[in-house]
């Protein structure tokens, strides 16, 4: 028997999908000093003379120190510890049951140190630096629930130090906001209609436009010069 599209038609369906539970936004700060010792063999050294217009930025990447957009999977790790206990809340005068999640999410940078030297601009990046961050917070986390976590905005200062000739230090602060999210896997009933495939648009040829003339001087019916 050969299979009808349908058109119009509704029925029950079943789809597998995420349910959230709770979602939050949570920004967390961060901040640690960076030892970095440079040797004129790696032909790059900040804190010798003549190096001039120094600049340190962060760079968001993953262990291998490749660089990765604040949505990628890779641009954070997550690791849940400890248990969830509950805890009862009272908002808008009834009783809420809440969960404490805790977690330790890690986070790569890479130090980018760019400047002049004696006329000469220089780029050198440092290894990949860990920052590993705890954080908590209360949410509808019941057990069977998964923990979600996602970069959303991520900023980044530096402070050079220079505190010898080939020895240097540099104080790094992290400001990140994150999406936090507990989920289960779930099985829907929906009655819904079937998508069908949308018409092909074609891009159409324009027809001719004819300038626009000027009657008032021409042709003026050989009235011109009256």
């Amino acid at each position: 028997m050969k299979a009808q599209p349908l058109c119009g038609a509704q029925e029950l369906l079943c789809i597998n999908a995420e349910k959230v539970y709770d979602w939050v936004i949570l920004q967390s700060s961060d901040s640690r000093t960076v030892i970095e010792i440079f040797f004129p063999e790696n032909g790059f050294n900040p804190c010798a003379p003549g190096v001039s217009n120094l600049v340190t930025t962060c760079i968001l990447t993953d262990a291998s120190g490749t660089p990765v957009s604040l949505s990628s999977p890779n641009a954070l790790t997550v690791e849940e510890i400890g248990t969830r206990d509950s805890r009862e809340f009272i908002v808008d005068g009834a009783v809420v049951t809440l969960q404490n999640v805790s977690w330790v999410k890690s986070i790569y940078i890479v130090l980018e140190y760019t400047g002049i030297f004696e006329a000469a601009p220089f780029v050198f990046r440092s290894q990949p630096v860990l920052f590993e961050i705890p954080e908590s917070a209360f949410l509808c986390a019941p057990e069977g629930t998964d923990l979600l976590v996602r970069l959303t905005d991520f900023n980044c200062r530096t402070r050079f130090n220079c505190l010898s000739e080939f020895n240097s230090s540099v104080d790094v602060f992290l400001t990140i906001c994150q999406s936090v999210q507990t989920f289960a896997n779930v099985t829907l009933e929906l009655e819904a209609e079937f998508c069908q495939p949308r018409d092909i648009i074609n891009e159409q040829c324009p027809s001719p436009v004819i300038p626009p003339q000027c009657p008032v001087i021409f042709p003026a019916n050989g009235l011109a010069g009256r």
